[in-house]
C-alpha cells in the first residue's frame, strides 16, 4: 500500500522538478542579449562620432521580447538581411514595460541613430490581466505604480518627447499586435485599447505611425478559422516553444501551426509571417525617410503601408 502511494508522489515530484528546471532554463535563455544589442554594438564599434544623416544610417529597433527576437521570429534580423546598407541595432529586452524602455533611453540616444522604431506595450497589456500578473510585473520590472492604460500613455509620450528632444532621428511608433487571435476574447479587446493609445500618441506628438495591428487583424479576418490553444495555456506554450525551437529544432512556424495560430507562436510572440509584417513596415518607414529631405519631419502622422 505504501509503495502504491509513493509511486505517484515520486512521479509528481519528478514532473514538477523538470517543469521548474525547464522554466528556469527558459528564463536564463530569455536574458541572452541579441548579437546586435546596443551594449554589444558599442563594445565592438564604439560610440558614433558622426551625426545623421549618414550614407550608412543607424536604425535602432526598440521594444520588448517581440523585438528582442529570442522567443520568436526576429524581425530585426529580417531587416538586416533585407537592407544590408543600414546598420540595425536591436534594443529589445524581454518582459519590459514602456516604463523600462523609458528608463534606458540614454543608451539609445548615445548611438545618435538616424531612425528609431518603437514597438512596446504587450507587457503593459499583459500586466492588466489580474492581480497575479500585476504583482509579477511590479516585482520584476519595478514600475512606480500598477500598470494601467493611463500610465502606459504617459510613458509612451515621455519616450517620444525625449527622443525628439535629444536626437535628430526620425521616430516611428508601431501599434502592438493582438494577444491571441480570437477577436471576441478580452485579451484581444484590451490590446485594441492599447493600440489606440499608440496611434493617438503618434498623431499628437507628430511622429510616424506603423499600423502593425491593423495589418495583422486584416490578415486574420480573411484567414480560415483554426482551433487555437486557450488563453490560459499561453504561458505554458511560451515555455514549451523555446524548448521545441532550441532543443528539438522546430521552427517558429511549425510551433505556431501546432498551437493553432496563423501569426502568433504562443498567443503573444510572432512567427515568421507576423514578424515579416513588422519588418515590412519598418523597411518602408526607413526607405521613405531616406528619400525625404534630411531636415524634413513627419507632419502630423504618417501611416506607412506595404
Amino acid at each position: 500500500m505504501l509503495g502504491q502511494l509513493l509511486i505517484p508522489l515520486i512521479l509528481l515530484l519528478v514532473v514538477g522538478t523538470f517543469a521548474a528546471s525547464l522554466a528556469a532554463s527558459v528564463n536564463r535563455h530569455s536574458r541572452i542579449l541579441p548579437h546586435n544589442a546596443p551594449e554589444i554594438w558599442i563594445k565592438a564599434h564604439g560610440l558614433p562620432d558622426d551625426e545623421p544623416p549618414r550614407s550608412r544610417p543607424i536604425a535602432v529597433c526598440a521594444g520588448d521580447s517581440i523585438t528582442h527576437g529570442i522567443l520568436s521570429a526576429n524581425y530585426v534580423d529580417m531587416l538586416a538581411t533585407r537592407m544590408p546598407e543600414v546598420e540595425f541595432i536591436n534594443a529589445g529586452i524581454n518582459s519590459e514595460l514602456a516604463y523600462n524602455l523609458h528608463a534606458r533611453l540614454g543608451q539609445i540616444i548615445a548611438l545618435k541613430p538616424d531612425f528609431i522604431s518603437i514597438l512596446i506595450g504587450s507587457n503593459d497589456v499583459n500586466a492588466t490581466f489580474g492581480l497575479a500578473k500585476a504583482l509579477n510585473y511590479l516585482a520584476t520590472q519595478r514600475p512606480p505604480q500598477v500598470p494601467t492604460p493611463q500610465f502606459y500613455h504617459e510613458m509612451l509620450v515621455l519616450i517620444v518627447r525625449r527622443l525628439k528632444a535629444e536626437t535628430t532621428a526620425r521616430v516611428a511608433l508601431c501599434s502592438i499586435p493582438p494577444i491571441g487571435e480570437d477577436p471576441g476574447h478580452y485579451a484581444w479587446i484590451r490590446t485594441e485599447e492599447y493600440a489606440a493609445i499608440v496611434k493617438k500618441t503618434a498623431f499628437d506628438e507628430g511622429v510616424d505611425y506603423l499600423p502593425l495591428r491593423e495589418r495583422m487583424c486584416a490578415y486574420l479576418a480573411d484567414a480560415p478559422p483554426k482551433k487555437a490553444i486557450t488563453f490560459e495555456s499561453f504561458r505554458k506554450a511560451g515555455i514549451g516553444a523555446v524548448w521545441d525551437h532550441k532543443v528539438l529544432g522546430m521552427d517558429w512556424d511549425e510551433i505556431a501551426a501546432r498551437n493553432g495560430f496563423h501569426l502568433l507562436v504562443d498567443g503573444l510572440h510572432l512567427n515568421s509571417h507576423g514578424a515579416g509584417m513588422i519588418a515590412s513596415l519598418v523597411e518602408r518607414f526607413i526607405r521613405d525617410g531616406r528619400r525625404a529631405a534630411p531636415a524634413a519631419a513627419p507632419a502630423g502622422i504618417t501611416e506607412h503601408r506595404w
